[in-house]
């Protein structure tokens, strides 16, 4: 399924070489392509996804951190949810914490760590006209890649890396009338088997940025 997110095949070092830390086996992030389905609610108070591997198998899940009770009243009674703050805990096989995902309040740009707390990187949403895009940022600031929308619908994804190589893609699957009275969203991501961290990390943890910072709503298929 990844054809198109091939291997570089040049021998020079590129600027995300000293990064170059392959995932686990057999931990979710492993997995070359991922399912992440939110969870079916009438009234969302919390965000829960279930991961699911290319053949349907649940692997993994996405489980929101306790919100403070000012957070939970806004969710409630307003519309505010791309205001608000979330931590998202992304869970691997065994229930095995592998990825926490932070936005503060009002703010575009969450941060993505490991569970004891080293940063990754930051998945910062761009201020433009036109398709939407995001900008991958290294726990020092520095650019590692970037994603941009394919149309302005901001459906499908494109993770690309620093030198505009793709190395994942990230696509919304329209989950029919039930979307229309439901936040439930599922994406599909495919990682190229050549990406490592942290742009595999943030790659993975770019379908929950969309979904939180953008909080997409279609009526359409």
């Amino acid at each position: 399924m990844l054809t198109r997110l091939g291997t570089r095949e040049s021998s020079e070092e590129g600027p995300l070489s000293q990064y170059e830390v392959a995932p686990p086996a057999g931990s979710l992030l492993a997995q070359q392509v991922l399912v992440v389905k939110q969870k079916l609610k009438l009234i969302e108070l919390r965000n829960e996804y279930a991961v699911l591997d290319q053949s349907g198998r649940q692997i993994g899940a996405v489980q929101q951190a306790s919100q403070s009770p000012l957070a939970f009243l806004a969710r409630v009674f307003t519309s505010w949810d791309v205001t608000l703050p979330i931590t998202l805990h992304i869970l691997g096989p065994g229930a095995v914490p592998e990825l926490v995902v932070h936005k503060p309040w009002f703010t575009w740009r969450c941060q993505v760590a490991r569970p004891d707390g080293r940063p990754l990187g930051q998945i910062t949403k761009q201020i433009r006209l036109g398709k939407a895009r995001f900008t991958l940022l290294d726990p020092g600031g520095a650019q590692l890649g970037e994603v941009r929308a394919h149309n302005w619908r901001a459906k499908d994804f494109s993770v690309l890396d620093g030198v505009g190589q793709p190395i994942a893609r990230v696509t919304k699957k329209w989950a029919g009338l039930r979307e229309l009275f439901t936040d439930a969203d599922t994406y599909v991501v495919e990682v190229s088997p050549s990406a490592v961290d942290p742009l595999r990390s943030l790659a993975v943890a770019t379908c929950l940025v969309i979904d939180v910072v953008m909080k997409q709503k279609d009526y359409d298929n």
